[in-house]
């Protein structure tokens, strides 16, 4: 389960970095800052829930 979230993460931290670059719509910088935030706090979380795993 873990490393599903872990790639959803992943994929979410790759998903705003394209939003905050995107030249066509101007509200992407907000949104896609968000995501990414979201998506690197997940992926955090999940790293280190994957080490403490034996």
């Amino acid at each position: 389960m873990s490393r599903w979230l872990d790639r959803c993460a992943r994929v979410g931290m790759v998903a705003g970095v394209g939003l905050m670059l995107q030249p066509f719509w101007g509200t992407g910088l907000r949104y896609g800052f968000f995501v990414a935030i979201v998506g690197t706090l997940l992926h955090v979380v999940t790293s280190r829930r994957q080490m403490e795993e034996p």
